[in-house]
């Protein structure tokens, strides 16, 4: 009886603590667009993984120097003469040092390559925190399509209900409130499938800024100030002193060509210069004396097949030069591409704009004319369809509008990370 009583106790327990951890991974995360990113940037599977590569660049470039370090080995030998009757014991160090003009650029590579990592791992940081912008405002998006779908359901079927009253009163006929009821029914798919898809997407971008999928998340946030941004210019960007992003990745590239050419040529013309020191102690069993070796050697070594034309190393020292070439177009092409992005980004998101205008215009008028149809409806002076039309205006405007709103905001986001600013200055 006493263990069946602690049993139950502990049972009680088990339930009390799971159900007390429930509640808190059920508790409503409230998610603004800033506490997204910062997640991101903590959570983020791609960049905790372009931050370990950055490690091991760093790494290579603090210790690039480590092929002029000294090698040292210790060899010890034990020997029997058993004719003789002797036993030799013997220890000797050797040290040697290896010196070429390659380890200047060995050194420089290094330090080109971490530099380069660096730009990668801000443009993945960059590249990562415009995608969870862009799934932030296309999920608010999704968000208020949802809900402008659900008012528009409950407007139906308030209609509906309002039909079926009128039709037992003989205000109106059958057909009318079967009408009604068709558009109702017709919208509830529209409504479950939005549902399902924001859910979807709400998982996916959780995964991306690293949040458990247990965790409900509310979004806080709005359209609505997106749609307050005026005309843009090329000459209202935020000022920027160094190039674009893209720019200074193919600046670097010409860099390391460059160097790779120094490097092709210190192999195939430098000389190189080794050295070697020995020192070691030898005792034998019938010897008194410990007998003593002591050796320094130095040697020199210069290629000279780099001085013929059709030697390997003269074919890759044109490769080098013909890499500098191809990164020094890329490097031009970039610059051109960049400028041409730019001005495309700029007529588009003053075209969204105008866009944007109009199509809040339509939505004051839709509602306007919603609103004068349902009161010649209730007043006998239009029929049902004339109502419903209009009530399908209003949404379609709205969501229009909104559609509009997401993809303005996409495309600054775009133009944004193409040219490095900081992401939310454009239009503020």
């Amino acid at each position: 009886m006493k263990k069946l009583l602690i049993l139950q106790m502990v049972l009680l327990a088990f339930v009390f603590t799971q159900g007390y951890a429930e509640a808190e991974v059920e508790e409503v995360k409230v998610l603004t667009l800033e506490d997204a990113v910062r997640s991101a940037a903590e959570n983020n599977v791609q960049v905790k993984t372009q931050a370990l590569t950055l490690n091991t660049l760093e790494k290579s470039n603090t210790f690039s120097w480590n092929s002029v370090s000294p090698t040292a080995n210790v060899k010890g030998s034990l020997a029997e003469d058993f004719d003789a009757g002797t036993t030799s014991l013997s220890v000797t160090g050797t040290l040697n040092v290896a010196l070429s003009a390659n380890l200047y650029t060995q050194i420089r590579a290094a330090k080109l390559s971490y530099e380069r990592g660096q730009m990668t791992y801000e443009q993945t940081c960059r590249l990562i925190e415009k995608e969870v912008r862009t799934a932030f405002y296309h999920l608010l998006y999704e968000q208020e399509n949802l809900a402008l779908q659900k008012k528009s359901l409950d407007t139906k079927l308030t209609q509906y209900r309002n039909n079926q009253e009128k039709f037992r009163n003989g205000q109106i006929s059958e057909l009318d409130v079967m009408t009604s009821r068709v558009s109702y029914e017709q919208q509830k798919p529209t409504v479950e499938q939005a549902e399902t898809t924001f859910t979807n997407d709400i998982a996916a971008f959780k995964q991306v800024i690293g949040i458990d999928q247990r965790i409900p998340v509310k979004l806080e946030g709005s359209l609505d100030e997106v749609l307050s941004i005026t005309g843009i210019s090329f000459q209202s960007l935020p000022e920027r002193n160094v190039p674009a992003p893209d720019i200074q990745d193919a600046q670097k590239a010409v860099e390391i060509a460059r160097n790779g050419i120094l490097s092709q040529r210190f192999s195939a013309y430098a000389p190189s210069i080794t050295a070697s020191y020995s020192y070691g102690k030898t005792n034998r069993s019938n010897v008194d004396d410990i007998a003593t070796t002591n050796s320094l050697s130095v040697g020199v070594t210069i290629p000279l097949d780099g001085y013929l034309p059709w030697s390997s190393s003269a074919v890759n020292i044109a490769a080098k030069k013909n890499e500098l070439e191809a990164a020094k177009l890329t490097l031009e092409n970039t610059k051109t591409s960049t400028a041409v992005q730019t001005e495309n980004y700029l007529r588009k998101i003053n075209l969204a704009i105008a866009q944007a205008a109009s199509l809040k215009a339509n939505v004051e008028l839709a509602e306007t004319t919603y609103e004068m149809t349902k009161t010649a409806y209730n007043y006998g002076k239009t029929d049902f369809l004339n109502l419903l039309n209009a009530n399908d205006a209003v949404l379609s405007a709205n969501v229009s509008l909104k559609s509009q709103a997401y993809s303005l905001i996409s495309t600054i986001l775009e133009l944004e990370y193409l040219l490095g600013i900081p992401f939310g200055t454009i239009g503020k």
